[in-house]
């Protein structure tokens, strides 16, 4: 009996050992899958403010650049005026 006791014991440390072993790598599955799906969405998420801060970028130098050309064509005026009333300066002094 005492043999038998002992098998018993035996077998059960090994199912409970195998049990346990089944359950930590059902975990470790689990969790990998949920790592997998973290870097996913995290990839996705900096792929989208990645394109976000390209549009804005984009849209900041067409303002930039519009604004410049206003202000180059305004300046531009300005020079015009102000060589014609140099020019009318120099007619009024002859």
């Amino acid at each position: 009996m005492n043999k038998l006791l002992k098998v018993l014991l035996l077998s059960l440390v090994v199912t409970v050992g195998m049990t346990a072993c089944k359950k930590a790598e059902d975990a470790a599955a689990d969790t990998a899958s949920e790592a997998k799906e973290a870097v996913s969405e995290m990839k996705d998420k900096t792929i989208d403010a990645a394109k976000d801060a390209a549009a804005a970028t984009e849209a900041a130098a067409n303002d930039a650049a519009a604004a410049t050309t206003e202000a180059a064509g305004e300046a531009k005026d300005k020079v015009v005026d102000a060589v014609q009333a140099a020019k009318d300066a120099a007619k009024d002094k002859e």
